[in-house]
C-alpha cells in the first residue's frame, strides 16, 4: 500500500516552525493526487495518478440511504472537560450537524449526561482564542432522541458492536444502502484499538462485524486512527504488508500519531473544547455544500445538482487538509490527518463515497449558540494555532509576558505557589499515607517534583489523547488548583508508570548489548525528531515485533472495580526508544529477532526468581498456604508467569 503524506514529511533535521521549510513542504502538495495529502493508496499501481476535481456525472440521492451509529468510548470519569471530555464535544458537534438528515442513526455512549453538564457546565467546541459553539448543556441533552446510553462502561463495545451488525444486515438486506460510522475515544497504536467504556475494540474485531460487503464510511478522532486507513500489518509468511481493509475512512491522526484537541483554556476550569480535526472537517462541510446555494432549500429535500458542481471524494479529501493548513491549525501537520477510499474509488462524488447526506451544515452549526473567546487569552500566544496571527500579535504578547514577570502557562493566571501550598494552609495539616511524608501536602510536593522530571522527559504538546489529561493535571496540582487526595494518588500512580517503563527501556538495551540512540537515555532521547526521521514501513516492522512480546512492557493496569490501582492511557516512548536503538544501529529483522527474543528469555527468568524470593517470604508464605489450603492446590501448582498474567488488568494482554 502507498504510504500517505508522500508529498510532505519533514525529517529529523527540519524545523515544520520554519516558515520557509512549511512553504516548500505545503508546495509538493498536488491537487487531486491524494497520497501527497493524507491519502492512504489500496494498490501501488495507482501512485501518482491524478484524480479529478469534479465528478463526472450527477450521483444518485443518497440522503435517506445511509444509516449512521455513532458511539463515544468515554468513561463518567474521564469525561471531564478538563481530561478528555473534548472527544464527547466532538460526538455532539457531528450529532447536532447529522441527526435527523437519514432515517437510520444510532448514537452510543454510557454517561450520564445531565450529570456532566450539572458538574462542567456546558461543553464547547472550537479555539478558546475565538468564539465557540455550545455543543452540549441541558437543552441539547433533552433534544437528542437518536440518543442511546449504556447501562455500563463495561457493556457499551458489545452494545456498538450489535448496532454495527445489525445496519450493516439492514444495508446489504436493502441492497443500496451505505453505513456511516463516527467513533470518539481514545486509541491504542499495538493494534489500533479504541477505548469503548472499560475494554478496546480492536481494529479486527470491528472488520469481524462486517458481515455483508457494504459501502462503509469510518470516521474517527481517535490517536493513531490512521492505522485503519494504511493497513500497516505484515504478513508473516509473506514479509510483506497485508492489506486488511478496503474501507473508506477519515481519520484525526496518523498511525504513529496522537489526535490534537484544541489548546486548553485560561478559565472555565482549564478545559478542551473538541479536536482540531473535526473544527476543519466542519468547516469544509460547510464549504463544499454552501458551494451547491443549499441555502433557501429544506434538508432532505430533493435538489438537482449538476456535474460540475459535484467534487469528487479526492478532491472533497483535498478541501480538508487544505482547510486545516491554511486556515485552522497553523501547525496541522503534525495531525497527519489519513484518508482511504473504498477500492482506491477516490473519482466517486464525495457524497457517495462517504455516505454523508445533503444537508445544509453551516445553517446547522450557525443555531448553536455562541460562547466568547477565553478573555485571559491573547492572540499572540504561541499556543493560538490560528494561522493568520499576525507577527504585531506575537511581538505584543511576547512584551506584555516580560512586562508582567512570566506568564504561568496558562496564560491568565500566575502560580502563586510554585508548585506546593504553604506549610499552615489547611491542606498542609491533613494527614494522608505515611509513604508520602504522612500529610496531603508532601504528597502534592513529591508529585510536582516528579511531574516536572515526567514533563522534561517527554516534551509533546499539551494537547493530545493519550497525553493532554495528565499534562493539566500535573500543572493544576503544581499551581495548587487540584487538591483532593484521591486524584493527586491517581495523578502520581500515571506519572510512576510513565517514568518506569522510561527506566526499564533503559534497561533493555543493556540487556540486549544495543547502544543507546544517539548515546542518550531514554529519558532525554527527543522521540518526536525521531518519528521524523524513520520510514513508516520500518517502523512499523520493529514495533509490531515488540508488541508481539507482549511481557516486556506491561499496559497500565485499569481496573473497574479498584481505580485505586489505575495507571492511566497507555504510554509509547519506551516502545519507541527501543525501535531508535535498533535503527540507529542500522539492525536488520533478522538481528532484531533476535535480541528481542534474548530480551524475551531474559525477562521471563527475571520474573521467575522474583516470584521464587517472594515465595519464600515467611508472611506471604504464611497467607498463600492458608489461602492454597482453602482451595486445595498445591503451593507450587501454579507457575509464577501464569500468576503474573492474572494478575493483569482487563485487556493487558489481548
Amino acid at each position: 500500500m502507498a504510504q500517505p503524506y508522500a508529498g510532505y514529511k519533514f525529517s529529523a533535521g527540519e524545523d515544520p516552525n520554519d516558515p520557509g521549510m512549511m512553504s516548500k513542504a505545503l508546495g509538493k502538495m498536488k491537487l487531486r493526487t491524494p497520497e501527497t495529502y493524507g491519502g492512504a493508496l489500496l494498490e501501488s499501481t495507482t501512485t501518482g495518478r491524478q484524480y479529478e476535481e469534479f465528478n463526472i456525472h450527477t450521483p444518485p440521492d443518497i440522503t435517506q440511504k445511509t444509516r449512521v451509529v455513532a458511539v463515544c468510548g468515554l468513561t463518567q470519569e474521564d469525561a471531564s472537560p478538563a481530561h478528555n471530555g473534548w472527544f464527547l464535544s466532538d460526538f455532539f458537534a457531528f450529532h447536532h450537524l447529522f441527526t435527523g438528515l437519514t432515517k437510520h442513526q444510532t448514537w452510543i455512549h454510557c454517561l450520564d449526561l445531565h450529570q456532566l453538564v450539572t458538574s462542567f457546565r456546558p461543553y464547547l467546541h472550537g479555539s478558546p482564542f475565538k468564539t465557540r459553539k455550545v455543543v452540549m448543556d441541558h437543552g441539547i441533552i433533552s433534544k437528542a432522541q437518536d440518543m442511546v446510553q449504556c447501562n455500563s462502561a463495561g457493556g457499551l463495545k458489545l452494545m456498538f458492536k450489535r448496532a454495527l451488525r445489525k445496519e450493516v444486515q439492514e444495508a446489504a438486506k436493502a441492497g443500496d444502502e451505505s453505513v456511516l460510522v463516527f467513533i470518539f475515544g481514545h486509541g491504542q497504536e499495538e493494534h489500533f484499538g479504541v477505548q469503548l467504556g472499560t475494554q478496546w475494540l480492536k481494529h479486527r474485531e470491528f472488520q469481524n462485524e462486517m458481515v455483508h460487503e457494504v459501502p462503509t464510511t469510518i470516521l474517527s478522532t481517535a490517536c493513531f486512527s490512521g492505522g485503519w486507513s494504511c493497513n500497516k500489518t505484515f504478513d508473516k509468511k509473506t514479509n510483506e504488508l497485508k492489506h486488511q481493509f478496503n474501507k473508506t475512512t477519515m481519520m484525526a491522526a496518523g498511525p504513529e500519531k496522537t489526535s490534537h484537541s484544541w489548546s486548553i483554556t485560561a478559565t472555565l476550569g482549564k478545559r478542551f473544547c473538541g479536536s482540531v480535526f473535526a473544527s476543519a472537517l466542519v468547516e469544509s462541510l460547510t464549504r463544499v455544500n454552501d458551494q451547491l446555494q443549499l441555502r433557501d432549500i429544506p434538508d432532505n429535500d430533493e435538489v438537482e445538482i449538476t456535474p460540475d458542481q459535484e467534487r469528487t471524494y479526492a478532491a472533497f479529501c483535498e478541501t480538508v487538509t487544505e482547510t486545516l493548513l491554511k486556515d485552522v491549525d497553523r501547525l496541522g501537520f503534525e495531525h497527519e490527518i489519513t484518508f482511504s477510499a473504498e477500492n482506491d474509488a477516490w473519482n466517486m462524488c464525495w457524497r457517495e463515497r462517504t455516505g454523508f447526506p445533503l444537508a445544509r451544515f453551516k445553517e446547522r452549526w450557525d443555531t448553536l449558540a455562541d460562547h466568547p473567546a477565553d478573555p485571559h487569552l491573547h492572540p499572540g500566544d504561541p499556543f493560538n494555532k490560528d494561522p493568520y496571527v499576525t507577527s504585531e500579535q506575537a511581538a505584543e504578547y511576547l512584551r506584555l509576558k516580560k512586562e508582567d514577570g512570566g506568564i504561568h502557562m496558562y496564560r491568565g493566571k500566575k502560580s502563586t505557589t510554585g508548585g506546593t501550598m504553604g506549610s499552615s494552609s489547611v491542606l498542609g495539616k491533613r494527614k494522608t499515607s505515611g509513604m508520602y511524608g504522612g500529610t496531603l501536602q508532601a504528597l502534592i510536593n513529591q508529585v510536582s517534583y516528579l511531574g516536572r522530571q515526567y514533563l522534561d522527559s517527554y516534551k509533546v504538546p499539551q494537547n493530545t489523547g493519550n497525553d493532554g489529561s495528565l499534562w493539566n493535571s500535573i500543572n493544576r496540582i503544581q499551581l495548587g488548583e487540584l487538591t483532593d487526595r484521591e486524584t493527586v494518588e491517581n495523578v502520581l500512580r500515571c506519572i510512576q508508570y510513565r517514568m518506569e517503563q522510561m527506566t526499564i527501556a533503559d534497561r533493555y538495551l543493556a540487556i540486549m548489548g544495543v547502544p543507546p540512540p544517539l548515546d542518550q537515555e531514554c529519558h532525554e532521547f527527543d522521540i518526536n525528531s525521531f518519528m521524523r526521521d524513520i520510514d513508516g514501513g520500518r517502523y512499523r516492522q520493529m514495533i509490531d515485533l515488540i508488541f508481539e512480546r507482549k511481557i516486556l512492557f506491561p499496559r497500565p493496569m485499569n481496573d473497574s472495580e479498584n481505580p485505586a490501582l489505575n495507571q492511566g492511557l497507555p504510554f509509547y516512548k519506551g516502545h519507541r526508544y527501543v525501535v531508535a536503538a535498533f535503527f540507529y544501529a542500522k539492525m536488520s529483522k533478522p538481528a532484531v529477532i533476535e535480541k528481542l527474543d534474548l530480551l524475551e528469555a531474559s525477562v521471563k527468568e527475571l520474573i521467575e526468581e522474583e516470584a521464587a524470593k517472594c515465595k519464600q517470604l515467611p508472611e506471604i508464605k504464611s497467607k498463600r498456604q492458608k489461602l492454597f489450603h482453602v482451595f486445595g492446590l498445591d503451593l507450587g501448582s501454579i507457575s509464577p508467569l501464569k500468576r503474573r498474567s492474572r494478575g493483569q488488568s482487563l485487556g493487558s494482554y489481548a
